[in-house]
């Protein structure tokens, strides 16, 4: 996002290896617009750090639990990414809570996940919608020869269009 045209717009709030308890006070401290999941998955499980000093140690959190943490709070996201292996199966669970929510639809390899995070979040900085942030993910990670293009999915609400709803808005000049 660095060099993204409205980068000054979008608020980062990191949380490496984060334990569920930082994840729940960053839900209700941060309100974020987006939560970014990048981790350990499965299609009913999301694999969270254990404690602060236990790097790679496990805390195994139902997918059910993880999409009644985000209904609980009054500001929801409108968008959640699961950019972990096997998360497209957890986006139903999601999606009514939140308007927006991807996974992906196998095991991806690190890189392709990067690759497509890093293009999603400098094509919503530019100001595209999330569907076009979504599509040119997915050919970024095409474009740099990686194979697992067709693994990001995007699943919506059906009253809401994913072609015109934008993330980051520009102020009027």
């Amino acid at each position: 996002m660095q060099s993204a045209t409205h980068r000054n717009l979008v608020e980062l709030d990191v949380h490496p290896a984060a334990t569920a308890d930082v994840f729940l006070d960053a839900l209700t401290r941060f309100r974020p617009r987006v939560v970014h999941f990048s981790g350990h998955s499965t299609q009913d499980l999301i694999a969270f750090e254990k404690g602060e000093d236990g790097f790679h140690d496990s805390a195994i959190v139902s997918a059910s639990a993880f999409a009644r943490a985000i209904a609980a709070v009054d500001d929801k996201p409108l968008l959640v990414l699961l950019n972990s292996c096997h998360s497209a199966a957890q986006t139903g669970k999601l999606v009514g809570t939140v308007p927006f929510a991807i996974g992906m639809s196998d095991t991806i390899g690190d890189v392709d996940a990067i690759t497509y995070a890093a293009r999603f979040y400098a094509a919503v900085a530019d100001g595209q919608s999330v569907q076009a942030a979504h599509l040119l993910s997915r050919v970024a990670i095409e474009m740099n020869g990686l194979l697992d293009r067709d693994l990001p999915t995007l699943a919506c609400v059906a009253d809401v269009d994913p072609s015109a709803t934008k993330l980051v808005t520009p102020p009027p000049e």
